[in-house]
């Protein structure tokens, strides 16, 4: 075999192993989501800490992120967030405590929970805040008004759940986005740093309620190399302006 046939079948051994490569890494429609078995698998090979034993649901909040809650061996109450990245089921959070969180999606945001029964939680109230603020460039003033909005969730039969945001809250949350984004201001799209999301707990009566903290308070993130599932802040009285 001489050189330039060696070099030919050297080139053509090449374009079929980058050919392969394309074609594994290349963009596929999500797979059906995980086994129970292999959600439990799947966090005790990154994240035996959490010790998930039942897997309750799978959640669907679009087609590529997937909410599911689970309970624990010391029977608490956990959850997990999922992401369809680079053609696998990844696990963007895992928590074993089932405080709200929210996740903020490209089309719908969602709140997402799984509260021990024993706390007798009947209802969530979330509220979504935004300071008031004044500023002074030169001899331009900007005021800019504050707000306060509460939406109630029933928290009915199941320990855990998910509900959308109002459309409400998603169309003016956007709008102020790119309000921001056009006044170039990099102070937005995470919604925290702008938006405050918070939220209270009431038992049927209507008495306020403190769900349970794991005592051990553990969690798993990947952070923002997947996505950002941050916990809902705990709002006390002295941070709300309306009567609840």
């Amino acid at each position: 075999m001489n050189k330039k046939t060696k070099t030919i079948i050297l080139v053509m051994v090449i374009v079929l192993i980058v050919g392969v490569l394309l074609i594994i890494r290349a963009p596929r429609e999500p797979e059906a989501f995980l086994t129970d078995k292999q959600v439990i698998k799947r966090i005790n090979s990154f994240f035996p800490e959490s010790e998930p034993k039942i897997i309750q649901d799978v959640l669907y909040l679009d087609e590529t992120h997937v909410f599911v809650p689970f309970i624990n061996e010391s029977k608490e109450y956990g959850m997990s967030f999922w992401v369809w990245k680079d053609n696998k089921w990844r696990a963007a959070s895992v928590d074993n405590g089932g405080e709200p969180k929210a996740w903020n999606g490209e089309g719908d945001s969602f709140f997402m929970w799984n509260l021990d029964p024993k706390d007798e939680v009947s209802e969530i109230k979330a509220f979504m805040k935004k300071d008031r603020n004044f500023s002074v460039s030169g001899d331009e003033a900007t005021y800019e008004p504050g707000l306060e909005m509460m939406h109630s969730i029933t928290v009915e039969d199941k320990s855990y759940g998910v509900e959308k945001y109002p459309d409400s809250w998603r169309t003016l949350m956007d709008q102020y986005a790119e309000v921001q984004k056009e006044s170039s201001f990099d102070g937005f799209f995470e919604y925290g740093q702008t938006f405050k999301i918070g939220n209270r707990f009431y038992d049927k009566d209507g008495k306020e309620v403190l769900p349970t903290v794991p005592t051990d308070g553990i969690g798993y993130s990947t952070g923002n190399d997947y996505v950002d599932v941050p916990y809902l802040m705990d709002l006390v009285d002295d941070e709300l302006e309306g009567s609840y």
